[in-house]
């Protein structure tokens, strides 16, 4: 991946804080034109530092999903099968006592329960364990994977 300057992460960190931010206001906020915004954005995305932009949903059920998978050798196949189900937002491979983990959002617990009894009928698939997220915290700072940067 090519160097960043201090604008790239300037425009990431803002970014990151607010993903609907307009390329006017960050143009605003750093003191460059709304032009060389939207040109260093381009050029972060195609580079692969900004994969998508994204917003917390508000209200709903977030919950996280622990799966065991009958053979090691079936979590990739499994994984595919779970992050296509409506209201997966992200399948994880793991280690530990469980094999993957999924994050899941829907509206009200009986929708949670469905797409819980869905990833349970996934072949592969042995147990879960379900916990329900009560609160969430976000880090703010910059956590991107910079080697160096041009000055």
């Amino acid at each position: 991946m090519a160097l960043l300057d201090e604008v790239d992460i300037a425009i990431l960190n803002l970014l990151k804080k607010d993903a609907r931010i307009s390329y006017t206001r960050i143009a605003e906020k750093l003191g460059v034109s709304e032009s060389t915004v939207r040109k260093r954005v381009k050029a972060l995305v195609e580079k692969g530092y900004i994969e998508r932009f994204t917003i917390e949903q508000g209200r709903g059920i977030r919950a996280i999903v622990l799966i065991n998978s009958r053979i090691e050798s079936y979590c990739p196949s499994i994984a595919k099968q779970i992050v296509k189900i409506k209201g997966v937002e992200k399948v994880y491979e793991i280690s530990g006592q469980y094999d993957l983990a999924a994050i899941v959002f829907a509206p009200s617990s009986r929708e949670i329960n469905e797409i819980i009894e869905k990833i349970r009928s996934i072949e592969g698939v042995e147990r879960t364990y379900t916990c329900i997220v009560l609160d969430s915290h976000f880090n703010d700072s910059v956590n991107f994977s910079v080697d160096k940067v041009r000055k």
